[in-house]
């Protein structure tokens, strides 16, 4: 059986700065209610690797087809209603999609990367599966070595 502690990598993924986009949705002319706010979920980052851009999230989900304009990363936008009282409802789905691909992503990314092992959350089987998945991943791709 495998070790399944982490390893590291030698990978950086660059998170996508979520502050600056909601900082962005803030000031768009979407038509929220009063008291509601749009923001996108936090969490998200690239790997890159030559010309090649891959999304990922904390939770170990990568998209393993590189970001150009046919595949882009769609941000997911929710709203926020603040109730009153410290009470406040969160929307179920997303009222709102984001695109970015190109220069458009290059605006929302981090200048500071995480290591790859770091990135991913850590509880439970599953967080565990999905990072040695895309330890698999990279090391198909020829972005990491094999195991000795």
């Amino acid at each position: 059986m495998r070790d399944r502690s982490r390893m590291t990598t030698g990978v950086m993924v660059y998170p996508i700065d979520a502050e600056k986009i909601n900082a962005e949705i803030a000031t768009s002319d979407w038509e929220l209610e009063e008291n509601e706010v749009a923001t996108c979920r936090d969490g998200e980052g690239i790997i890159r690797y030559g010309d090649d851009v891959y999304w990922l999230d904390t939770e170990g989900v990568i998209v393993t087809q590189p970001i150009d304009e046919d595949n882009p990363i769609k941000l997911d936008i929710y709203t926020h209603k603040d109730k009153g009282k410290g009470a406040k409802s969160v929307s179920m789905f997303p009222k709102w999609q984001i695109t970015l691909h190109g220069d458009t992503l290059e605006t929302y990314i981090s200048d500071e990367g995480v290591p790859l092992e770091g990135f991913v959350r850590r509880f439970g089987d599953r967080l565990e599966s999905n990072f040695w998945g895309i330890v698999e991943f990279l090391r198909d791709i020829k972005l990491m070595d094999e195991e000795e």
